[in-house]
């Protein structure tokens, strides 16, 4: 099985039905173009939220609380401003914040960012705390980098000691 099928395949909870994401116009106001392997992800996952405490947004939420081109923009502009070890990081890479994409986040403001890279296959997942200095690198695909996490395989500098629960589930919300 992939990882995105093991994530699947985890306990779950919510609304049945396809997940609905706006791909021509994220990419349009983003300026990018997404690897398909993170457009299956949000296929999957958008607007799940796993173990009531970490959200997945969606590409085109009516909602701009989970949409992810308005998450993006505040997250791109909350570590511009507020965060320079991450400016260093970026840029050892060659990017800048302004080319982050903000996928994920937490109720305790954590932001969840996909590092694009020019092989589709390379991009990685950067993880930010809300508050403080600790982040997370993680050299992968989303689907397997919260699969690592959840499992128990992959610990985070960012989130708290109790993410993510004994055993892992998620919440659908396909519509949100």
């Amino acid at each position: 099985m992939t990882d995105l099928e093991l994530l699947a395949a985890l306990p779950s909870t919510g609304e049945a039905g396809m997940v609905i994401n706006d791909w021509e116009r994220t990419e349009a106001n983003l300026g990018v173009e997404f690897p398909s392997t993170f457009m299956r992800f949000l296929d999957v996952f958008g607007g799940a939220k796993f173990d009531d405490f970490l959200r997945v947004y969606r590409a085109g939420a009516d909602n701009e609380n989970i949409d992810l081109v308005a998450k993006t923009k505040q997250g791109r502009a909350a570590l511009a401003e507020t965060r320079p070890h991450i400016k260093t990081l970026l840029a050892e890479r060659g990017l800048t914040t302004d080319e982050l994409i903000c996928w994920g986040g937490t109720e305790n403001a954590d932001m969840c960012f996909l590092v694009p890279a020019a092989d589709p296959r390379a991009w990685a997942v950067l993880t930010v705390i809300g508050r403080g200095r600790e982040c997370d690198l993680f050299e992968g695909p989303v689907e397997s980098y919260l699969l690592r996490v959840l499992r128990g395989d992959l610990v985070s500098e960012v989130f708290p000691e109790d993410f993510p629960d004994e055993e892992p589930s998620y919440e659908r919300h396909p519509m949100i």
